[in-house]
């Protein structure tokens, strides 16, 4: 029994160019009604009962999503596909939530809508068991087939679970069953942001999109090739004659152009297609696979909507930079003042000062946004401070800025991150924290240069020695001597690192009488004489 098809648009031409455009016969369906309205349409669901449905999201009498709508009651398993002469963002993004199959743009291109029947076809075959012995054998094949070559991803490229000196042509072709031949390997990584990942149907969609892309345009240049989806990022690996470099540069770039027409449904969608380094053998394959991730990084300082390349050059970590250091500084200082606003100024300090690095990368850009993270929570619980955060908060923040697209909108969004979750803290904080000693905090670190005491210090907080020292040790985990011995070393350090000052000056400024007792003292401290401190660090 053949699938039975409804067509339903307004303009009769594009009703007779759809039936015309398909060979209906070879698909095992039929065409059992063509409408002109929504009104008429419906009449024919309840009528004919098709399993597909073919309509214009906008049409007289009700468009294409009441249609759908009222027909979900008729029929639940009926299928659409939505057309338009239009970019109806809203209207394709709610057609998509309601299970819409696919939204094709007028002019229908043929290669697209029969591409999108045949899948319907196969999929209403096998949810309906209609497939003959020999066809569910093939199936299960092909799905344990599909499984095994997944392997290569997940054991080689993303997990590296197998060694360089197993990556033989001959061995990965018998274990993920693959047909590589000697010639060309690269990964090619396809990155789409600027779509809502909280809408599962949003991700379906666009996978099909790429899987339909590289089926239909990259396969006839390769040995062979295999495609890996993890939600909006694809990993595809290459291996092709040396003679087809040029076909495959080419098609990267009609790959690029045939999902960049998805933005007739993802108003944003902004895709980037990181092209990593051609090697000779599989043996290096890796190589490919991190340029193939840092060119698709590089979008956030280049630019969406492009085919990137990477060169495999090494690059100094980012957190060896002195930047790296000052901002740990900046947030630190932020975080023990309570300062939100200063908070803020570290973030897009950090941003303007990584702008103006020549060497910086996107992957350095992409790496500082998730340390800025780890920073603050690692300041924060360092201070002993009040945060109520699940393991859960980090990873929904790195899954969100793997899918942002520009550097503004990665430090935009940390800074806005950070500061919600500080100033919750801070509200927590205030609640819990004692003020007199955050006070008492502040005068020493004000005044550590004179000959201070306990009972200056608790005379200015307002309590008596005796209970202001055991208050104090129970907030800060110091007392009142080592805290101050703290604060001292600390500001010695600084004054080493950045000042030309001699010793006997910053042993003086930070409230010691006898620069003896001051080497002493910091020599136990910093586990360094002063001299070779400054030698160190400075």
């Amino acid at each position: 029994m053949s699938m039975k098809v409804l067509i339903a648009d307004d303009e009769e031409k594009v009703c007779q160019l759809i039936v015309h455009l398909v060979d209906w016969e070879s698909l095992d369906m039929e065409v059992v009604a063509v409408t002109h309205n929504g009104i008429e349409a419906l009449e024919a669901i309840r009528k004919w009962k098709p399993d597909i449905a073919i309509t214009d999201i906008r049409m007289p009498g009700c468009n294409g999503l009441e249609l759908i709508q009222e027909s979900k009651t008729i029929s639940p398993q009926m299928e659409f596909i939505i057309i338009s002469g239009y970019r109806h963002f809203e209207y394709a993004q709610t057609a998509i939530r309601f299970g819409v199959k696919d939204y094709l743009l007028k002019p229908i291109k043929k290669e697209e809508l029969n591409s999108t029947l045949k899948r319907m076809h196969d999929s209403y075959m096998e949810r309906n068991k209609r497939l003959s012995q020999e066809e569910m054998y093939q199936i299960t094949l092909q799905n344990n087939l599909d499984r095994l070559r997944a392997g290569l991803f997940s054991d080689v490229l993303l997990r590296k679970k197998i060694d360089v000196s197993e990556l033989e042509i001959v061995l990965m072709n018998e274990k993920y069953h693959y047909q590589f031949h000697p010639g060309c390997f690269q990964v090619v990584v396809i990155k789409m942001d600027g779509v809502d990942t909280r809408i599962m149907m949003n991700q379906e969609f666009l996978q099909e999109k790429v899987l339909e892309a590289f089926n239909n345009r990259i396969r006839e240049y390769c040995f062979d090739s295999e495609i890996c989806l993890e939600n909006y990022t694809c990993y595809a690996v290459l291996n092709y004659p040396e003679e087809n470099s040029k076909a495959v540069r080419r098609v990267l770039k009609q790959i690029l152009d045939h999902l960049l027409l998805q933005n007739d449904i993802f108003e944003n969608l902004r895709v980037t297609i990181g092209s990593g380094s051609v090697e000779n053998g599989i043996e290096t394959i890796h190589r490919s696979m991190k340029t193939a991730s840092l060119a698709a990084e590089e979008r956030l300082l280049q630019g969406t909507n492009r085919v990137l390349e990477c060169e495999n050059q090494p690059r100094q970590s980012f957190a060896e930079n002195a930047l790296f250091y000052d901002f740990n500084q900046w947030m630190g200082t932020a975080v023990e003042n309570l300062d939100e606003k200063a908070i803020s100024n570290a973030i897009f300090s950090l941003k303007q000062e990584m702008l103006k690095c020549d060497a910086v990368s996107g992957h350095d850009i992409l790496q500082m946004g998730k340390e800025i993270v780890q920073i603050y929570l690692f300041t924060v619980r360092k201070n002993k401070f009040p945060l109520h955060v699940d393991e859960s908060w980090f990873e929904d923040y790195v899954r969100a800025i793997d899918s942002m697209s520009s550097v503004d909108e990665i430090f935009r969004y940390a800074e806005k991150t950070v500061r919600e979750s500080f100033h919750e803290l801070i509200q927590v904080k205030m609640a819990e924290d004692n003020r007199p000693i955050r006070m008492a905090k502040q005068y020493i670190k004000e005044n550590f240069g004179s000959s201070i005491t306990l009972e200056m210090v608790s005379s200015q907080a307002g309590f008596n020695p005796a209970y202001f020292s055991t208050m104090f040790k129970k907030e800060t985990g110091a007392t009142f001597s080592e805290y101050l011995l703290q604060v001292r070393i600390e500001a010695a350090k600084e004054m080493l690192r950045d000042t030309n000052l001699n010793i006997s000056e910053i042993c003086e400024r930070v409230g010691y009488s006898d620069s003896k007792y001051f080497t002493k003292t910091f020599t136990r401290e910093a586990g360094l004489k002063p001299n070779q401190y400054r030698k160190l660090y400075s």
